[in-house]
């Protein structure tokens, strides 16, 4: 269909499917956050349209056989950057890759580029066929054969060792929302009663909506569990904020090692848009123990691929992540998160212990399959299970994860002509230095225009380096 658009129609059409695909998929937005949801639904499908014109100007540009590279690489960019580039609106629901969670042999590709590759796959895949479709020989279809014998290698070198001979290690979530404090000291209890009896346990998000030190009386419990059972027990808690911000508390995973002191606290890296979420984290610390190194990041964070991936970079083995999943909030939101939770663990190869206040709790091992879940229907209570540590890095994690913003640069690009026949301008040389301190990530970015003898007006070679983040990213 994009081919035979008119460039004044393919931005509504895209913008029309695009109201389609996310007021269906974001209709719980409403019962979350009201009509912000609905505008939302609306920047998001303007958004998809504008990569339709994107797309569209580079077919026309470069010929029909162009949507077999343009078509990956703008949906995929685009996805990136409504996903996961604007430091204080990260919103990273109904990307495409997600809708591979239930099949597991295809999720592993994750672990070489991420879950936007997966975006890239899913829409290479259909653009070959679409390309098959619309020019009707025996030769068009060659690429949609590419494109399987493409999957099927990808798929294979993606699966994931044998973990089998690993010691297991045994864990508990607690889940449960309310006001009690003493409820989830029970329940703790109750976990640390359990044979075989666990070596961590994690509790949700904003259990402790007070100040937690060490004088609060649900710490000073929990603080006791650990000491009596030589436990580690991780908390969502309220701390007060270590700098000034937005909100008057940070919204941090406490955890209580087996000496009873806290042996670690992680602020929330990226607190959800338009909430008092708590302060950003303004830094990222693994914890060393006795039984391996812990990575620790908190409900929203875990919806991003750099949080757990800089986690995992500094040695993590095992992800512990206290989540609040609100009681009255529609099961759509609930499950559409759930899904989204162990591509992190197949991108990594690591363990997962996610604690919901009202579901879906889950532990999830390295290879992306819930091991076990507890849903709201179930109501509060303790789900156990055991997990591994692996400190071995993927591809994603050693550069793969570099793939789905590299595609970034085939987005600002609608100063394509529409017309091949169009004259090119005179031909300039630039050269520019761009310095942003200013969001969330600051960033120096060269950029060098050379001339071009096609109706380009030009490339633009970017070399860009994110302060603090530690990568070179490179684009041409």
């Amino acid at each position: 269909m994009l081919p035979r658009l008119s460039l004044g129609a393919v931005w509504p059409v895209g913008t029309l499917l695009g109201l389609v695909f996310y007021r269906i998929g974001l209709n719980w937005g409403f019962s979350v956050s009201g009509p912000l949801a609905g505008i939302l639904i609306v920047a998001f499908s303007l958004w998809m349209g504008f990569s339709f014109r994107v797309a569209w100007l580079l077919i026309s540009r470069f010929g029909l056989a162009a949507m077999l590279w343009a078509v990956p690489l703008t949906f995929m960019g685009q996805e990136v950057i409504r996903c996961e580039a604007l430091p204080r609106l990260r919103i990273s629901f109904l990307a495409l890759g997600y809708s591979q969670s239930n099949n597991l042999w295809i999720a592993q590709i994750a672990s070489l580029g991420g879950v936007y590759s997966l975006t890239g796959l899913l829409t290479a895949c259909n653009a070959a066929i679409a390309y098959g479709v619309l020019r009707r020989t025996r030769g068009a279809w060659l690429p949609a054969l590419a494109m399987a014998f493409a999957t099927a290698v990808l798929g294979l070198v993606s699966q994931p060792p044998d973990y089998t001979a690993r010691p297991r290690v045994p864990v508990a979530c607690v889940q449960a929302e309310t006001t009690r404090m003493v409820q989830y000291v029970e329940l703790t209890r109750q976990a640390l009663e359990t044979a075989p009896r666990p070596a961590i346990i994690v509790l949700p998000e904003h259990t402790i909506t007070e100040w937690a030190d060490g004088q609060h009386a649900t710490v000073r419990a929990l603080a006791g569990l650990a000491r009596e059972h030589r436990a580690h027990i991780l908390v969502g808690a309220h701390t007060r904020p270590e700098r000034g911000g937005g909100c008057d508390y940070d919204n941090v995973g406490l955890l209580l090692g087996p000496d009873g002191r806290v042996a670690a606290k992680q602020a929330k890296c990226v607190p959800i848009p338009f909430f008092q979420d708590g302060n950003p984290a303004t830094r990222q610390r693994a914890v060393q123990t006795e039984l391996g190194c812990l990575g620790i990041y908190v409900c929203y964070d875990g919806l991003f691929t750099d949080v757990p991936r800089r986690m995992a970079s500094m040695g993590a083995e095992v992800f512990l992540v206290p989540v609040m999943d609100v009681e009255k909030w529609p099961p759509q939101e609930r499950w559409q998160r759930a899904q989204m939770a162990p591509f992190r663990c197949i991108e990594l190869r690591r363990c997962a212990v996610r604690a919901a206040s009202s579901g879906v709790s889950q532990i999830i091992d390295a290879t992306g399959r819930v091991q076990v879940c507890r849903t709201r229907d179930e109501g509060p209570g303790v789900l156990y299970g055991a997990v591994y540590f692996n400190d071995a890095r993927t591809v994603f994690a050693r550069g793969g994860y570099l793939l789905a913003p590299g595609c970034c640069g085939g987005i600002p690009c609608d100063d394509l002509p529409a017309d091949a026949r169009r004259v090119a301008p005179k031909p300039r040389s630039q050269i520019l230095v761009v310095v942003n301190l200013v969001s969330n990530h600051p960033c120096v970015r060269l950029v060098l225009s050379l001339p071009s003898r096609f109706v380009i007006r030009h490339w633009d070679l970017g070399l860009h380096w994110s302060l603090g983040f530690g990568h070179w990213s490179f684009s041409l």
